[in-house]
């Protein structure tokens, strides 16, 4: 599927060495994990034909269809078609959390609710239905070469950008660990991070990364994936595990202000149990942005911010606060120290 030339695989050895280095023995790693890639084809399938967000175009998702195809009205997808609401595309990152052998079953609480629109029990019989009648193992396999291919050449991108670096330099954070990426070539609405204190997963940065179609290059089954995970997006996944804290440790002052944080750039109303999700959210784009204009120029986090601004009210505001933080590292050598600033600005810009 992908052509990696033998110096492309040094380049990408010499990357994870100097990696690993700067990052005090720790490395990033880009992985297929064939549970969460079984819930992928799961959702995708009982999904795509309705779902305006298709998959994006490619061989792999072209070979999904034609094995699949016999078994496109299997009950197990049409239980899931004919629920009420559908879970998010994050769904699949349930599979980290469950057995690595069939049966699967949920070994792990997570601490995201993935599975959202049924109980997880009732959910995990029909997919595990799925899974042996409909022989994913199989297919699953087949494609081991084509999924380390792609990671391979997702691990040369990343590292070449050198985003990791810049995201641990910009945090200095008591959180640091090993960066793992989970690619989901079937998810072309966008990533996820993972986050758990299963011990499992101690020392770990998880997120989930999707193939996210690229509309100028005009993509169709016949295109190999290419998987170039944005440096934006990878910053934005680390920034949640990075930054999950402030929300832990400001929760009851974040709480009475909660309400400032509700209403998009638009005017429209966001449900008051969402108020988590928004601030958190809130301050890691202005964040990630923040990142963006240390490592770019100027330019690169302005344009980051005013993309992200037309959604969230507060982000260039923010964005502009955190100068205090860049330009003053001296006194805040990592984002713990600034958290008592943080939320006070929050605080004082919604009185």
């Amino acid at each position: 599927m992908i052509k990696i030339t033998r110096i492309q695989y040094t380049l990408t050895f010499l990357l994870l060495i100097s990696t690993s280095v700067s990052f005090a023995q720790k490395v990033f790693s880009v992985k297929t994990d064939h549970r969460v890639e079984a819930l992928s084809i799961f959702y995708t399938l009982s999904t795509a034909d309705t779902l305006e967000v298709k998959p994006t175009p490619s061989t792999y998702y072209r070979d999904v269809k034609k094995y699949f195809k016999p078994y496109n009205l299997h009950p197990s997808l049409n239980w899931y078609r004919n629920l009420k609401n559908w879970d998010g595309p994050d769904m699949a990152s349930i599979g980290l959390f469950l057995s690595q052998k069939y049966p699967f079953k949920l070994i792990i609480q997570p601490e995201v609710n993935y599975v959202r629109n049924s109980s997880v029990d009732s959910f995990l019989y029909h997919f595990n239905a799925f899974y042996k009648e409909c022989n994913v193992a199989k297919f699953i396999k087949k494609h081991e070469a084509d999924y380390q291919k792609i990671n391979i050449k997702a691990e040369f991108v990343i590292g070449e950008s050198g985003i990791l670096n810049d995201i641990k330099a910009f945090y200095n954070s008591t959180s640091t660990g090993e960066f793992m990426m989970y690619t989901d070539a079937l998810c072309n609405h966008g990533s996820n991070a993972i986050s758990s204190s299963d011990k499992q997963f101690a020392g770990k940065i998880i997120s989930k990364v999707g193939y996210i179609e690229d509309k100028s290059k005009k993509l169709t089954d016949d295109s190999v994936v290419n998987f170039e995970p944005a440096i934006n997006v990878v910053a934005h996944e680390c920034s949640h595990i990075y930054l999950k804290n402030f929300l832990k440790q400001y929760h009851d002052r974040l709480f009475k202000i909660r309400s400032h944080f509700l209403t998009t750039s638009k005017g429209r109303k966001i449900a008051d149990d969402q108020w988590e999700n928004e601030i958190d959210e809130l301050v890691v784009r202005a964040c990630v942005a923040k990142i963006l204009s240390v490592k770019n120029g100027i330019l690169a986090g302005d344009e980051e911010v005013n993309n992200q601004a037309k959604r969230f009210k507060w982000v260039n505001d923010l964005y502009i606060f955190f100068d205090l933080y860049t330009q003053n590292r001296n006194q805040y050598k990592t984002i713990e120290d600034f958290y008592p600033e943080l939320i006070l600005f929050l605080e004082n810009k919604t009185s």
